[in-house]
């Protein structure tokens, strides 16, 4: 007989198992035009999130990192698709979010609102992926009170550092599309030969881009599917076998498509190392170096101290400032997501060799592996820092939806059978159920707050980039290619639409040089190029601390120095690139 939902599917028949309500007359529906609804229904909630998270994002400044990968995909739509002679940062979004810029650019061009127009497809993408992979299998009620959950917990990101952290950096959170995507994939898939082949090459494209999906995709994997393996092959033994019979193959027969998937996963991460170098040995471009290592004593508080400062910022509760107003209101709001994805990965670990969700299972190791590889390995220095384990995000939310609604509405996760314990009184029963009742009702209140702090949320005024203001100058006073600190290059190129070319250089004592990443060793060619100018800042900053000084150090006394607003503008008569040292890194 066809599986609910398959394509021979005649009728949708509700069970208490997996509803919690007791099945009515069966309803006949077509599968396909479920289907089409559902993906209209997807279709209509990504336009309606897009618009608010493009608001939402321009209330954040374009900075150069999403500015550098916005002119990665600028070189590849022009036909360097190998990115040759780019040296790039230890993760280059070559697989996941380069192709996303790529289609926005050849529809919108290159402007400083590319990254905020990528940044809201990314999160648009992000929340109804997420609401589906919660619902998992479930139908009716318990699927859509999954969804909400999943969904409320992502809908609204907090104005300030939370946006720039969660929604518009274009960083690892990008990676987390394709990773729900995997993740859909396996849960929906059969149980056949060619499920861990497409989940291997699904992970291996993920991790050409971004190496993190060694912590949100392969070590879960991994980890889970060596324990359900393992513990398939001992419910294949009896205690009384004798040891040259414990490794019978019945065990592992049982348990071939967790191996299998396991083996895909640790494949895939050889066969994205693979490729990165075959692309640079083919004249593609060159990554820097991960820099790891095992963190001191001293320094795990602070670790710990980000991480919880992280944590709470990517559910929307950061109370760095402190936030005041609607500001502290709508942050004690998400403290409720908080608990919710708490709860979820306490109950995924009660029950985790008991349950046979195996999507919970990965979503829940794969919080624990990147919040330990954050605390143990990582060298976290500030806030922005915490962006790389911002897959606990979703992870947490899908996780929350997939195990707190079928407990919300009173029906039982499936669970392998277990001893039977005694049965509680029903007077108790019915009080849990009450308990249970209001706690959903009072979700219900939460999550229309959650609405209400987006709309506020998009009401905020939008800013201008780093460099916007700038380029207007530069190109008003005929200064169309020059130098600056990485902080200032390449956001301002983005701004103008290459119109004005602010190329990234590092101060190091005694000379200015190339670097230090997120470049094309092009742009410095004085064959190719004349670089007249040298912008800086009047207050050096982190990403911009080169001094006046320090450039004529390196080039002389200016010819002209032009002073505007928080800029200091140095110009020669001559080609600054026949002065500057080689890559900082060579």
């Amino acid at each position: 007989m066809p599986e609910a939902g398959g394509p021979g599917a005649v009728a949708s028949v509700p069970d208490v198992a997996t509803t919690g309500v007791a099945a009515g007359p069966a309803r006949l529906v077509n599968p396909w035009r479920a289907r089409l609804w559902g993906m209209a229904v997807f279709a209509a909630t990504f336009a309606v999130l897009f618009v608010c998270y493009l608001y939402e994002s321009r209330t954040q400044r374009t900075e150069s990192d999403g500015a550098s990968i916005a002119l990665n995909a600028w070189d590849v739509l022009h036909g360097n698709v190998l990115l040759h002679g780019w040296t790039v940062a230890d993760v280059t979004f070559y697989t996941t979010e380069i192709p996303e810029y790529l289609i926005i650019e050849a529809l919108r061009g290159l402007n400083a609102d590319v990254v905020h127009l990528a940044a809201a497809v990314t999160y648009a993408l992000l929340v109804p992926l997420a609401a589906v992979l919660a619902r998992g299998r479930a139908l009716g009620r318990e699927g859509l009170f999954r969804m909400l959950i999943a969904a409320g917990i992502l809908v609204a990101p907090e104005p300030g550092a939370g946006v720039f952290i969660v929604l518009f950096q274009p960083d690892h959170l990008g990676t987390q599309v394709p990773m729900l995507v995997t993740w859909l994939v396996l849960d929906r898939a059969p149980r056949r030969w060619f499920t861990p082949v497409v989940i291997g090459l699904m992970l291996a494209w993920i991790g050409v881009g971004d190496q993190v999906v060694l912590l949100v995709g392969v070590l879960p994997l991994v980890v889970v599917c060596g324990l359900r393996a393992l513990r398939t092959w001992r419910r294949t033994m009896s205690w009384r076998e004798v040891p040259q019979q414990a490794w019978r193959p019945d065990g592992l027969r049982a348990a071939w498509f967790e191996i299998s998937l396991v083996v895909a996963a640790v494949l895939s991460y050889g066969v994205a190392d693979v490729v990165v170098k075959v692309l640079h040995a083919a004249g593609g471009y060159t990554m820097q170096p991960l820099s790891l290592g095992l963190v001191t004593l001293g320094k795990l508080p602070t670790h710990v101290r980000l991480a919880t400062d992280g944590i709470l910022g990517f559910y929307g509760a950061n109370f760095q400032g402190p936030p005041t107003g609607l500001n502290l209101v709508f942050a004690m709001l998400h403290l409720v997501g908080v608990a919710l994805v708490i709860w979820a990965l306490w109950l995924a670990f009660r029950r985790f060799f008991s349950a046979d969700d195996l999507i919970a299972q990965v979503l829940a190791v794969g919080i624990v592996i990147n919040l330990g590889a954050y605390l143990l390995i990582g060298r976290p220095t500030a806030y922005w820092s915490v962006r790389e384990m911002v897959g606990i995000l979703p992870m947490g939310a899908v996780l929350a939806g997939r195990l707190l609604g079928p407990r919300l509405l009173g029906s039982r996760v499936a669970v392998r059978p277990a001893p039977q314990r005694p049965v509680t009184p029903g007077v108790t029963k019915g009080v849990t159920q009450r308990l249970y009742t209001g706690l959903t009702a009072a979700l219900a209140m939460v999550l229309a707050g959650y609405l209400a702090a987006l709309g506020w949320a998009v009401t905020r005024p939008s800013v201008p980039g780093v460099g916007q203001d700038l380029y207007g100058w530069l190109s008003d006073h005929q200064l169309t290619y020059g130098l600056a600190e990485y902080g200032l290059a390449n956001s301002t190129t983005v701004a103008s639409g290459t119109a004005v070319s602010v190329r990234s250089v590092v101060t190091e004592p005694g000379r200015v040089a190339i670097g230090p990443f997120l470049y094309n060793i092009s742009w410095y060619d004085p064959a190719k190029n004349d670089a007249n100018f040298v912008v800086l800042l009047w207050k050096p900053a982190a990403l911009d601390p080169m001094t006046s000084a320090q450039v004529r150090a390196a080039f002389g006394s200016p010819t002209h120095e032009y002073h505007y607003k928080q800029y200091l503008i140095m110009t020669w008569d001559k080609n600054l690139l026949t002065q500057l040292a080689p890559p900082a890194r060579d």
